[in-house]
């Protein structure tokens, strides 16, 4: 299944979600709705979790975070959430598929990182999309290696057409 692209978390539509049959949203955190080390969420998340919601899409946020760091985040947006999420794995993603009720054909997975999210997302079979990290200066050295790990795939990925782009 192809994975889709989009440059940021923040362009995802309601009209894009339709056209790919998606109802509910996986999204990771960490530098795919927040900065590291953010504590709240900011003004552009906390609309773009509102429209989401008002659009009648469940959101479903996935962290490898503990628990504790992702509970209060994901409270102050009101969504469910599944901390220690242990991505790759599919474990994370099994526990909030049995959270969300969705019918699997209607998930899809949203981060900004292929071996983490793309590769949980895909070793559960969800529809998976990969998102441009919102700040990609200030990440942790480990996440800055798996990115230059596995840039090849992302590579792959970024060169497929971007079917929401209008023509130019």
């Amino acid at each position: 299944m192809k994975t889709f692209h989009l440059s940021s978390v923040y362009e995802l539509t309601k009209e894009i979600l339709d056209t790919i049959g998606v109802t509910c949203l996986f999204l990771d955190v960490d530098n795919t709705i927040r900065k590291y080390g953010e504590l709240s969420p900011d003004k552009k998340t906390r609309s773009f979790i509102e429209y989401l919601k008002s659009c009648g899409i469940t959101v479903i946020l996935c962290s490898n975070n503990f628990k504790k760091s992702v509970k209060s985040y994901a409270g102050q947006l009101d969504c469910t959430f599944v901390g220690f999420s242990l991505k790759p794995s599919p474990f994370g993603m099994l526990r909030a598929w049995i959270k969300s009720g969705t019918r699997h054909s209607r998930i899809m997975v949203v981060g900004d990182q292929v071996f983490n999210d793309i590769l949980a997302g895909k070793l559960m079979f969800f529809k998976t999309m990969l998102v441009s990290p919102i700040d990609s200066e200030n990440e942790p050295s480990t996440v800055t290696v798996r990115r230059r790990m596995f840039k090849p795939f992302e590579d792959r990925i970024l060169d497929n057409i971007n079917p929401f782009q209008e023509a130019e």
